[in-house]
């Protein structure tokens, strides 16, 4: 252990000048700026007469820079001063050619005895500069620094606090492998709510950070006629939802705090059982669900250098409710699931290992309860000792699962089968903002080709990316699909906007099989979710959809087994 702090301790101050850059970047060139950009909009003009004017040119290794200058006289509220500033930014530098195409007007007014405006601070009359437009470039170029420099330091450092400190020293960790971890040495496991906490905080601060150069720049922009400056609006609006994400996130740990599940048995066992109780610090409620899933989670990378990343993909998961008791000062959870056998244990860290994650979920008044734990399983075969009712026997799961499936498809029996039908609009929340991400993206494109007259790559690139993205949303959009099983077989017609599209008829000899297929998977605030559907497969391999937008693969397999029993169809 003495080690691992150690090495924590050695990335902390690694880390430390990474930050300090970043940071003083910010803190001592962009914001300044920034600031003073605001303030000089209210600064009085005043006419300057030039003494001087021309541009530096510092030679280099590699490059030149430059720098214009200037030396002028000027009066104020009837008191004659003198200036040499010039732009908001001082010193040299070559990005662009803003110091030369600048330096090159003032010679001109300079040769020719032309006045120049200037504005001055009314709180400080010497302080005055003849330049007080936003170099957005330049602005940019030391978000550069903020944003690798800072970025890399305070990832770094949120990487070292949160990763996790093994307690390698643990006389019996040899035969029991979850005590290597020292969050696993009992049977008491924390939930990530902290570390999560401050680390949306952070992505929250630095993305508003990075975008603020862009929102300001806005009403400029689009008072000079660059009507293009619009698609800039998309950085403060994600800005605008990762402070959403963050407040919520504040307000749900000053009301739920750090949990901790009890685990029981210790540690999950596969063949056997995973589960435990917790504690929550709300009124008891028996009408209140609280949905829970465990998952086996396979996390890799793929990828190096610059383009490597991260990856999740679910291995196995299971859905139920916590049971639910009045106890002194709020409500307690009892959790648990039956684990099959072959499965992987809880693998330490590495760039491609498996891992145990038990979600909890409640919607309620205000804030919504939302907690991950990262449990040890191991293959103990053990049982709950306590003998904690299932989670997927709650009582209410069968009403809700029948709920999920009438919300998107009107199924009726009939004779020898059943006959059923989904309307347009299913699924519409996220076709919805596949849709509206689709028509910004195309119309960005546009706008690009007919505002400024962009590269015609990038025009292709985000015209047609976003008019797939369009087509794709429409399609399922207004799509509706009747289907008719029985014991003569499939017929299986789908329309769009209410016309004809496809139909599907196969004799029930030429059915081999049902099975469920997954649609879509996404990782929300209430957690891991898929959109399942029910495929028809025939003999010959063709593959008919029969239903669809099913939440969960629980929901998903109780439809499987009602169709099942009503048509006589093998499902799998």
């Amino acid at each position: 252990m003495k080690e691992s702090l150690k090495s924590r301790l050695f990335m902390l101050l690694f880390a430390l000048p990474f930050a300090g850059v970043g940071i003083g970047f910010l803190v001592f060139g962009v914001i300044p700026n920034l600031y003073e950009w605001q303030q000089m909009k209210h600064w009085p003009q005043v006419e300057a007469r030039l003494l001087d004017a021309g541009l530096h040119t510092s030679r280099g290794d590699d490059n030149d820079t430059y720098k214009a200058y200037a030396r002028y006289s000027y009066r104020y509220q009837m008191l004659d001063y003198t200036g040499e500033r010039v732009a908001i930014m001082g010193g040299s530098d070559n990005i662009g050619r803003f110091q030369q195409d600048l330096a090159r007007q003032l010679e001109l007014a300079h040769r020719m005895g032309q006045p120049v405006p200037a504005w001055v601070n009314p709180n400080d009359p010497n302080d005055a500069v003849l330049n007080r437009d936003m170099r957005w470039s330049m602005l940019g170029f030391k978000m550069i620094f903020v944003l690798v420099f800072g970025g890399v330091g305070i990832g770094l450092m949120i990487f070292t606090l949160k990763a996790k400190v093994g307690a390698t020293d643990h006389p019996d960790s040899s035969s029991k492998p979850w005590l290597a971890q020292q969050e696993w040495a009992s049977p008491l496991v924390s939930c990530n709510a902290k570390g999560s906490h401050w680390f949306i905080w952070g992505i929250a601060l630095i993305w508003n950070l990075i975008s603020l150069p862009a929102t300001l720049a806005v009403p400029a922009q689009w008072a000079e006629g660059n009507k293009l400056i619009l698609i800039a609006l998309m950085f403060p609006l994600a800005g605008l939802y990762l402070l959403y994400w963050a407040i919520k996130s504040t307000l749900s740990w000053r009301r739920f705090g750090q949990l901790q599940l009890t685990l029981d048995p210790y540690p999950g066992s596969l063949g056997g059982q995973v589960g435990g109780r917790l504690n929550v610090p709300i009124v008891y409620n028996p009408q209140q669900r609280f949905p829970v899933s465990l998952q086996c989670v396979r996390r890799y990378v793929t990828g190096s250098g610059k383009s490597r990343s991260s990856h999740e993909s679910i291995v196995w998961q299971n859905n139920g409710l916590a049971h639910s008791e009045a106890v002194t000062g709020g409500t307690r959870l009892s959790i648990c699931f039956d684990v099959p056998t072959d499965l992987p244990v809880s693998e330490t860290y590495s760039d491609d290992y498996r891992f145990w994650r038990l979600e909890l979920n409640a919607d309620l008044p205000g804030v919504d309860l939302h907690r991950q734990f990262e449990i040890p399983v191991f293959a103990t075969g053990e049982q709950s000792r306590a003998a904690l009712p299932l989670s997927t026997s709650h009582p209410q799961l069968n009403d809700e699962r029948e709920a999920n499936i009438e919300a998107v498809a009107n199924i009726q029996q009939i004779p020898g089968g059943v006959r059923m039908h989904y309307p347009m609009l299913h699924g519409a929340g996220n076709n919805l903002v596949g849709l509206v991400c689709g028509l910004f993206f195309a119309g960005a494109g546009m706008l690009m080709h007919f505002e400024a007259d962009a590269p015609a790559v990038i025009v292709w690139a985000f015209t047609l990316i976003g008019g797939l993205i369009t087509f794709i949303c429409l399609k399922w959009l207004f799509t509706s699909l009747h289907v008719q099983l029985d014991h003569k077989g499939l017929i299986c017609e789908r329309y769009w906007l209410g016309m004809p599209v496809g139909r599907d008829q196969i004799p029930r000899a030429d059915i081999q099989k049902l099975y469920i297929d997954v649609s879509s998977r996404s990782q929300s605030a209430k957690g891991y979710q898929e959109i399942c559907k029910i495929i028809a497969l025939t003999r010959s391999g063709k593959k008919i959809l029969i239903a669809m937008n099913l939440k969960g693969r629980d929901t998903a397999q109780l439809a499987l087994e009602a169709i099942g029993s009503l048509t006589g169809y093998e499902a799998q």
